[in-house]
């Protein structure tokens, strides 16, 4: 899904968006696992999405605690539901519903 048009993308963001592309649907990752996997802090994670939300599946990236991300009109919340994402009221389920990263994700780190 990702086609950044900026050619000057960065290594960090690229793995990022990269690690977020493979998350299916109905699972998510939070800001500070995609940090961890791709060698970042969630902050830079939260950066990556707010310049490149777009360009991915936004949607599947939440808070720690399974708070769906605020922005785009709270679209997030429905866009989970829509693809069967568990739920525990507003919030995601973690321990149901957390992806741990791509096959082979100790190589993504680069």
């Amino acid at each position: 899904m990702t086609q950044p048009s900026d050619k000057s993308i960065s290594p960090f963001t690229r793995r990022v968006l990269d690690v977020i592309d493979q998350i299916p649907a109905g699972r998510v990752m939070s800001y500070g696992a995609i940090g961890d996997l791709v060698g970042g802090s969630p902050r830079q994670v939260g950066h990556v999405m707010t310049t490149c939300a777009e360009e991915t599946h936004w949607h599947r990236v939440v808070y720690a605690d399974g708070t769906p991300a605020s922005c785009h009109a709270g679209r997030a919340l429905d866009l989970l539901r829509a693809e069967a994402t568990p739920m525990r009221g507003n919030r995601v389920d973690m321990a149901r519903a957390q992806w741990d990263g791509p096959p082979g994700h100790r190589d993504v780190e680069g």
